[in-house]
């Protein structure tokens, strides 16, 4: 399904025609919150990332810094279409999972475990060669690494939101494409609008204001309106992402009747997600991830 196809059945099944009573862009923000709650609880999107450690250097930035932006990391996400995505941070990493240094894995550890322990892991209880541990947006590697070797982080991370822009600008037979911001962009989504070929998605984001596509545009445009479309989730579930934006819809008409069936139907389809998704990763019981960010 696609963003248009989503909010189009809302509509339906929820007999709100008019714009002027909910606009899209309202469905399309209850839309993604969806997908964040589902993709969140049921730790639905897997990524991995790489960097080389420094000799003498403990933390590792993961996220961009009030005043650096990080760019140390090579992206390779599940579902990114386009593949490696290097020179990048972890700004959509919710929770990590396991990290390998050098190839083998590392245990986690807390950080109040080091706190007070010289650079040695023969005083803690470690028992593998190097641990993890979260020190706020930083990866912490103990003992401190004295040489050059690959950190490999495993994660899940939230989808890329979907949504309208009508401020899209290229020529013809042109892979470049430019906005007012990229700020929402994120190499991997799908792209549909006029002049565009079917099955188009992002492959590079160059700037603040341009991002490069797979398939040239087949004409010349300015201003027009695209779509930022496809859920990030599996197909199996997107049909779900319906059920919560109907329920908040008949929230603001003060549907009684709806408002119990649709959250009934979201919290129930969200369960059987959760469970399936457990059950894939070899888990029969409920438990509490690190939530690391």
């Amino acid at each position: 399904m696609t963003l248009t196809e989503i909010t189009t059945e809302v509509r339906n099944i929820t007999g709100v025609d008019s714009t002027s009573v909910v606009s899209d862009a309202v469905i399309h923000d209850l839309i993604n919150e969806a997908q964040y709650q589902l993709c969140d609880e049921a730790n639905l999107l897997q990524g991995y990332a790489t960097r080389n450690s420094v000799v003498d250097t403990r933390e590792y930035f993961m996220k961009d810094t009030t005043n650096t932006p990080v760019t140390d990391w090579t992206l390779v996400q599940n579902n990114r279409m386009g593949a490696t995505n290097t020179s990048e941070s972890l700004e959509f990493m919710t929770r990590i999972y396991r990290v390998d240094y050098d190839g083998a894995i590392c245990q986690r550890i807390g950080i109040n475990e080091i706190n007070d322990i010289a650079d040695d892991s023969s005083m803690s209880n470690i028992t593998t060669d190097k641990a993890f541990y979260i020190h706020n947006d930083k990866l912490g590697i103990f003992p401190t690494p004295t040489e050059v070797k690959e950190i490999k982080v495993y994660y899940y991370y939230l989808p890329h939101k979907m949504f309208v822009d009508s401020t899209i600008d290229f020529s013809s037979s042109s892979n470049s494409v430019a906005m007012d911001s990229t700020v929402n962009v994120r190499a991997g989504m799908s792209i549909v609008g006029a002049n565009m070929p079917a099955d188009n998605f992002i492959t590079v984001v160059n700037s603040s204001t341009a991002f490069t596509i797979k398939e040239q545009t087949t004409g010349t445009a300015s201003d027009i309106t695209v779509v930022f479309s496809k859920p990030e989730i599996d197909e199996r579930y997107q049909r779900i992402l319906i059920y919560y934006p109907s329920w908040r819809v008949s929230e603001r008409l003060r549907d009684l009747n709806l408002i119990s069936y649709f959250k009934n139907e979201w919290l129930e389809q969200k369960q059987r997600v959760i469970l399936e998704r457990q059950s894939r990763d070899g888990s029969t019981v409920l438990t509490v991830p690190y939530n690391d960010f």
